[in-house]
Protein backbone atom coordinates (compact mmCIF):
# COMPACT_ATOMS: atom_id res chain seq x y z
CA UNK A 1 0.00 0.00 0.00
CA UNK A 2 1.30 3.43 -1.07
CA UNK A 3 1.41 5.74 2.06
CA UNK A 4 1.28 9.09 -0.24
CA UNK A 5 -1.27 7.57 -2.65
CA UNK A 6 -3.96 10.15 -1.59
CA UNK A 7 -1.48 12.77 -2.03
CA UNK A 8 -0.61 11.59 -5.37
CA UNK A 9 -4.31 12.68 -6.83
CA UNK A 10 -3.59 16.22 -5.57
CA UNK A 11 -3.32 18.39 -8.97
CA UNK A 12 0.23 18.80 -9.81
CA UNK A 13 1.51 16.59 -7.06
CA UNK A 14 5.04 15.24 -7.48
CA UNK A 15 5.88 13.00 -4.74
CA UNK A 16 9.14 11.86 -6.24
CA UNK A 17 10.14 15.52 -5.85
CA UNK A 18 9.24 15.98 -2.67
CA UNK A 19 11.53 12.63 -2.08
CA UNK A 20 14.28 14.81 -3.40
CA UNK A 21 13.94 18.06 -1.82
CA UNK A 22 16.25 19.02 0.87
CA UNK A 23 14.97 21.76 3.36
CA UNK A 24 16.43 23.27 5.67
CA UNK A 25 13.96 24.71 9.22
CA UNK A 26 16.15 27.30 11.42
CA UNK A 27 13.87 27.29 14.60
CA UNK A 28 12.74 23.82 16.16
CA UNK A 29 10.34 25.72 18.27
CA UNK A 30 6.38 25.71 18.09
CA UNK A 31 6.58 26.90 14.58
CA UNK A 32 9.43 24.60 13.59
CA UNK A 33 7.58 21.87 15.26
CA UNK A 34 4.62 22.11 12.81
CA UNK A 35 6.45 22.82 10.09
CA UNK A 36 8.95 19.86 10.52
CA UNK A 37 6.01 17.26 11.65
CA UNK A 38 3.78 18.37 8.17
CA UNK A 39 6.56 18.26 6.17
CA UNK A 40 7.76 15.02 6.94
CA UNK A 41 4.41 13.29 6.52
CA UNK A 42 4.14 15.17 3.30
CA UNK A 43 7.21 13.07 2.27
CA UNK A 44 9.80 15.53 1.50
CA UNK A 45 12.93 13.62 1.75
CA UNK A 46 15.59 15.37 4.01
CA UNK A 47 15.58 17.93 6.69
CA UNK A 48 17.95 19.65 8.30
CA UNK A 49 16.90 20.90 11.59
CA UNK A 50 19.10 23.68 13.09
CA UNK A 51 18.94 25.26 16.93
CA UNK A 52 20.64 26.00 19.94
CA UNK A 53 18.20 25.68 22.47
CA UNK A 54 16.90 23.09 24.39
CA UNK A 55 13.76 21.88 25.48
CA UNK A 56 12.10 23.34 28.40
CA UNK A 57 9.04 22.23 30.06
CA UNK A 58 6.83 25.47 28.68
CA UNK A 59 7.55 24.06 25.06
CA UNK A 60 5.35 20.74 25.72
CA UNK A 61 2.18 22.46 25.30
CA UNK A 62 3.16 23.56 21.77
CA UNK A 63 5.07 20.94 20.30
CA UNK A 64 4.04 18.21 19.27
CA UNK A 65 7.39 16.37 18.18
CA UNK A 66 8.72 17.02 22.43
CA UNK A 67 7.99 14.41 25.18
CA UNK A 68 8.25 15.18 28.96
CA UNK A 69 11.54 13.14 28.77
CA UNK A 70 12.83 15.03 26.39
CA UNK A 71 12.80 18.33 28.70
CA UNK A 72 16.76 19.50 29.01
CA UNK A 73 18.04 17.96 25.52
CA UNK A 74 18.59 19.94 22.47
CA UNK A 75 15.32 20.72 20.47
CA UNK A 76 16.96 19.26 17.18
CA UNK A 77 17.73 16.12 18.26
CA UNK A 78 14.89 15.40 20.33
CA UNK A 79 12.70 16.05 17.00
CA UNK A 80 14.53 13.75 15.30
CA UNK A 81 13.37 10.29 16.32
CA UNK A 82 9.77 11.60 16.47
CA UNK A 83 10.29 12.78 12.95
CA UNK A 84 11.39 9.00 12.11
CA UNK A 85 8.59 7.82 13.36
CA UNK A 86 6.39 9.64 11.62
CA UNK A 87 8.25 8.71 8.10
CA UNK A 88 10.68 6.21 8.34
CA UNK A 89 11.62 7.07 5.05
CA UNK A 90 12.73 10.30 5.52
CA UNK A 91 16.70 11.22 6.57
CA UNK A 92 16.95 14.32 9.38
CA UNK A 93 19.84 15.92 10.60
CA UNK A 94 20.00 17.86 13.57
CA UNK A 95 22.69 20.83 14.20
CA UNK A 96 22.65 22.36 17.79
CA UNK A 97 24.41 25.15 17.02
CA UNK A 98 23.61 29.17 15.95
CA UNK A 99 22.34 29.65 12.78
CA UNK A 100 26.07 30.81 11.43
CA UNK A 101 27.92 28.07 13.05
CA UNK A 102 25.06 25.77 12.63
CA UNK A 103 24.25 26.09 8.73
CA UNK A 104 27.19 27.33 6.14
CA UNK A 105 25.98 29.69 3.51
CA UNK A 106 26.65 26.53 0.55
CA UNK A 107 24.44 24.32 2.43
CA UNK A 108 21.83 27.43 2.32
CA UNK A 109 22.83 27.97 -1.63
CA UNK A 110 21.86 24.09 -2.24
CA UNK A 111 18.73 23.60 -0.12
CA UNK A 112 15.54 23.79 -2.42
CA UNK A 113 13.98 25.85 0.62
CA UNK A 114 14.92 27.83 3.62
CA UNK A 115 12.39 28.19 6.54
CA UNK A 116 12.63 30.42 9.52
CA UNK A 117 10.63 29.46 11.88
CA UNK A 118 13.29 31.92 14.49
CA UNK A 119 11.67 33.99 17.52
CA UNK A 120 14.44 37.19 17.39
CA UNK A 121 14.23 40.05 15.03
CA UNK A 122 18.29 39.89 15.28
CA UNK A 123 18.04 35.79 14.49
CA UNK A 124 15.99 36.83 10.82
CA UNK A 125 18.31 39.75 10.15
CA UNK A 126 21.26 37.61 9.88
CA UNK A 127 19.46 34.77 8.29
CA UNK A 128 17.57 37.21 5.32
CA UNK A 129 21.20 38.25 4.66
CA UNK A 130 22.98 34.82 4.41
CA UNK A 131 19.98 33.52 2.26
CA UNK A 132 20.61 36.90 0.25
CA UNK A 133 24.23 36.43 0.41
CA UNK A 134 23.71 32.77 -1.86
CA UNK A 135 20.60 33.84 -3.27
CA UNK A 136 18.50 31.51 -2.00
CA UNK A 137 14.31 31.92 -1.43
CA UNK A 138 13.33 32.37 2.01
CA UNK A 139 10.17 31.20 3.94
CA UNK A 140 9.77 32.79 7.47
CA UNK A 141 7.02 32.81 9.88
CA UNK A 142 5.74 34.62 13.30
CA UNK A 143 3.10 34.66 15.99
CA UNK A 144 1.66 36.68 17.96
CA UNK A 145 -1.61 35.87 20.62
CA UNK A 146 -3.85 35.40 18.59
CA UNK A 147 -2.41 35.29 14.80
CA UNK A 148 1.15 35.51 13.07
CA UNK A 149 2.12 36.09 9.69
CA UNK A 150 3.14 34.04 6.75
CA UNK A 151 6.44 35.87 4.43
CA UNK A 152 7.22 34.30 1.50
CA UNK A 153 10.75 36.26 0.28
CA UNK A 154 12.07 35.47 -3.28
CA UNK A 155 15.26 36.04 -3.76
CA UNK A 156 16.30 39.70 -5.67
CA UNK A 157 13.03 40.72 -4.46
CA UNK A 158 11.93 42.63 -1.11
CA UNK A 159 13.55 40.55 2.29
CA UNK A 160 12.65 40.99 5.83
CA UNK A 161 15.06 43.53 6.28
CA UNK A 162 13.16 46.00 3.92
CA UNK A 163 10.44 46.06 6.26
CA UNK A 164 13.04 47.31 9.15
CA UNK A 165 14.32 50.80 10.03
CA UNK A 166 18.43 50.83 10.41
CA UNK A 167 18.09 50.52 13.90
CA UNK A 168 16.10 47.65 13.88
CA UNK A 169 18.43 45.70 11.40
CA UNK A 170 21.02 46.54 13.75
CA UNK A 171 19.20 45.68 16.47
CA UNK A 172 20.45 42.73 19.06
CA UNK A 173 17.24 41.62 20.78
CA UNK A 174 16.93 38.16 22.49
CA UNK A 175 14.28 35.60 21.66
CA UNK A 176 10.40 35.90 22.58
CA UNK A 177 9.71 32.85 24.27
CA UNK A 178 7.72 31.03 27.05
CA UNK A 179 10.39 30.22 29.14
CA UNK A 180 11.96 32.26 32.14
CA UNK A 181 15.42 32.27 31.06
CA UNK A 182 17.29 35.69 32.71
CA UNK A 183 17.26 38.09 29.47
CA UNK A 184 14.65 36.67 27.84
CA UNK A 185 11.31 38.00 26.91
CA UNK A 186 8.70 35.89 28.15
CA UNK A 187 5.58 35.98 25.85
CA UNK A 188 1.59 34.38 25.21
CA UNK A 189 1.80 31.88 22.88
CA UNK A 190 -0.64 28.56 22.22
CA UNK A 191 -0.96 25.47 20.48
CA UNK A 192 -3.68 26.63 17.84
CA UNK A 193 -1.89 29.68 17.06
CA UNK A 194 1.41 28.26 16.22
CA UNK A 195 -0.67 24.74 14.37
CA UNK A 196 -2.42 27.39 12.55
CA UNK A 197 0.61 29.23 11.44
CA UNK A 198 2.81 26.13 11.05
CA UNK A 199 0.39 24.71 8.77
CA UNK A 200 0.29 28.10 6.39
CA UNK A 201 4.15 27.87 6.05
CA UNK A 202 4.08 24.16 5.77
CA UNK A 203 1.54 24.38 2.86
CA UNK A 204 3.61 27.29 1.58
CA UNK A 205 6.47 25.17 1.50
CA UNK A 206 5.41 21.97 -0.30
CA UNK A 207 3.96 24.02 -3.32
CA UNK A 208 7.22 25.90 -3.38
CA UNK A 209 8.89 22.54 -3.51
CA UNK A 210 6.67 21.11 -5.93
CA UNK A 211 7.24 24.56 -8.47
CA UNK A 212 3.57 25.38 -8.14
CA UNK A 213 2.70 28.93 -8.59
CA UNK A 214 2.97 30.76 -5.35
CA UNK A 215 3.23 34.42 -4.81
CA UNK A 216 5.65 36.21 -2.72
CA UNK A 217 4.64 38.66 -0.11
CA UNK A 218 3.66 38.80 4.00
CA UNK A 219 -0.32 37.14 4.44
CA UNK A 220 -0.85 38.55 8.23
CA UNK A 221 -3.78 35.61 10.03
CA UNK A 222 -5.65 37.03 12.70
CA UNK A 223 -7.43 33.93 14.27
CA UNK A 224 -9.43 36.50 16.43
CA UNK A 225 -11.13 38.68 14.12
CA UNK A 226 -11.41 35.33 11.78
CA UNK A 227 -9.39 36.54 8.88
CA UNK A 228 -6.42 37.02 6.71
CA UNK A 229 -4.63 39.42 4.06
CA UNK A 230 -1.85 40.31 2.44
CA UNK A 231 0.47 42.88 3.69
CA UNK A 232 2.33 45.33 1.21
CA UNK A 233 6.24 45.03 1.31
CA UNK A 234 8.48 47.13 -1.16
CA UNK A 235 12.30 46.36 -1.76
CA UNK A 236 13.90 49.19 -0.03
CA UNK A 237 17.25 49.41 -2.41
CA UNK A 238 19.14 51.09 0.54
CA UNK A 239 18.23 47.80 2.32
CA UNK A 240 22.30 46.69 3.35
CA UNK A 241 21.10 42.88 3.29
CA UNK A 242 21.13 42.28 -0.16
CA UNK A 243 25.07 41.90 -0.68
CA UNK A 244 25.25 38.61 -3.18
CA UNK A 245 28.52 36.94 -3.26
CA UNK A 246 29.69 36.77 -6.45
CA UNK A 247 29.31 33.05 -7.67
CA UNK A 248 32.63 33.37 -10.17
CA UNK A 249 34.27 34.26 -6.63
CA UNK A 250 34.53 31.34 -4.92
CA UNK A 251 36.81 28.68 -4.74
CA UNK A 252 35.93 25.33 -3.06
CA UNK A 253 38.75 23.61 -1.32
CA UNK A 254 38.81 20.12 -0.45
CA UNK A 255 38.81 20.81 3.44
CA UNK A 256 35.46 19.71 5.79
CA UNK A 257 34.71 22.47 8.94
CA UNK A 258 37.05 19.30 11.11
CA UNK A 259 39.95 20.76 9.32
CA UNK A 260 42.42 22.97 11.43
CA UNK A 261 42.89 26.72 11.01
CA UNK A 262 46.21 26.16 10.22
CA UNK A 263 44.79 23.93 7.50
CA UNK A 264 42.64 26.23 6.22
CA UNK A 265 44.83 29.19 6.74
CA UNK A 266 47.74 27.05 4.31
CA UNK A 267 45.77 27.22 1.36
CA UNK A 268 45.26 31.15 1.27
CA UNK A 269 48.33 33.38 -0.34
CA UNK A 270 50.45 35.02 1.76
CA UNK A 271 49.17 38.30 2.86
CA UNK A 272 45.60 36.94 2.51
CA UNK A 273 43.18 36.93 5.53
CA UNK A 274 40.48 34.42 6.25
CA UNK A 275 37.19 35.84 8.03
CA UNK A 276 34.84 34.06 9.72
CA UNK A 277 31.38 35.88 9.64
CA UNK A 278 31.05 36.07 13.52
CA UNK A 279 34.49 36.35 16.06
CA UNK A 280 35.58 33.35 16.07
CA UNK A 281 35.63 31.03 19.51
CA UNK A 282 38.60 30.40 21.58
CA UNK A 283 38.04 26.66 22.91
CA UNK A 284 37.67 27.18 26.68
CA UNK A 285 36.57 30.70 25.88
CA UNK A 286 33.48 31.48 27.71
CA UNK A 287 30.87 32.60 24.72
CA UNK A 288 30.25 35.79 26.49
CA UNK A 289 33.71 36.63 25.91
CA UNK A 290 34.02 35.58 22.25
CA UNK A 291 30.81 38.13 21.22
CA UNK A 292 33.32 40.83 21.53
CA UNK A 293 36.18 38.93 20.21
CA UNK A 294 37.99 38.90 16.40
CA UNK A 295 36.65 37.45 12.85
CA UNK A 296 39.93 36.53 11.82
CA UNK A 297 40.90 32.87 11.68
CA UNK A 298 44.30 33.50 11.98
CA UNK A 299 43.88 34.72 15.95
CA UNK A 300 42.71 31.50 16.72
CA UNK A 301 44.59 28.21 18.05
CA UNK A 302 46.37 26.53 15.18
CA UNK A 303 45.69 23.24 16.15
CA UNK A 304 41.95 23.92 16.88
CA UNK A 305 39.26 22.78 14.46
CA UNK A 306 37.21 25.05 12.08
CA UNK A 307 34.37 23.81 13.73
CA UNK A 308 35.44 24.37 17.46
CA UNK A 309 35.77 27.98 17.02
CA UNK A 310 32.23 28.31 15.14
CA UNK A 311 33.02 27.95 11.56
CA UNK A 312 29.92 26.28 10.21
CA UNK A 313 29.58 22.92 7.83
CA UNK A 314 30.45 23.51 4.14
CA UNK A 315 30.73 27.65 4.96
CA UNK A 316 31.69 29.99 2.42
CA UNK A 317 34.83 32.33 4.27
CA UNK A 318 35.77 35.63 2.90
CA UNK A 319 38.94 36.35 1.66
CA UNK A 320 40.80 39.94 2.19
CA UNK A 321 43.86 40.45 0.51
CA UNK A 322 45.96 42.99 -1.95
CA UNK A 323 46.34 43.06 -5.37
CA UNK A 324 49.26 44.25 -7.61
CA UNK A 325 48.31 47.67 -7.62
CA UNK A 326 47.64 47.83 -3.90
CA UNK A 327 43.67 47.70 -4.13
CA UNK A 328 41.80 45.31 -2.00
CA UNK A 329 40.66 42.26 -3.17
CA UNK A 330 37.93 39.97 -2.00
CA UNK A 331 37.52 36.26 -3.19
CA UNK A 332 36.10 33.18 -0.98
CA UNK A 333 36.84 30.20 0.57
CA UNK A 334 33.74 27.09 0.29
CA UNK A 335 34.40 24.12 2.56
CA UNK A 336 33.90 21.00 1.14
CA UNK A 337 30.98 18.71 2.45
CA UNK A 338 31.07 15.18 4.21
CA UNK A 339 28.72 12.18 4.27
CA UNK A 340 25.88 13.42 6.97
CA UNK A 341 26.97 12.16 10.42
CA UNK A 342 22.87 12.44 11.32
CA UNK A 343 21.20 10.73 8.02
CA UNK A 344 19.27 8.75 10.48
Amino acid sequence: MDRFARQRLVPGWDQDRLGRSRVIVCGIGALGNEVARLLALAGVGHLLLCDPDVVAESNLSRTPLFRPADVGRPKAEAAVPELLALNPGIRVAPRTAALAEGVGLAELRDADLVVSCLDSVAARVQLASRCNQVGVDLLDGGTNAWGGEVRYYRTGEDCYGCALTPGRRAVEDDPWSCGAAARTTVAGATAPVSALIGSWMAATAVRLLLLLETEPGILRVDAAGRQAGPVSVRRDPDCPLHRRIPPGAVQRVALTHRATVAELLAATAPGETVLAWAPVRIPGQRAADATAGSTKLADAPPQARLADVAVAPREILPVIGRGPDGARTVRYLELSGEEEEASR
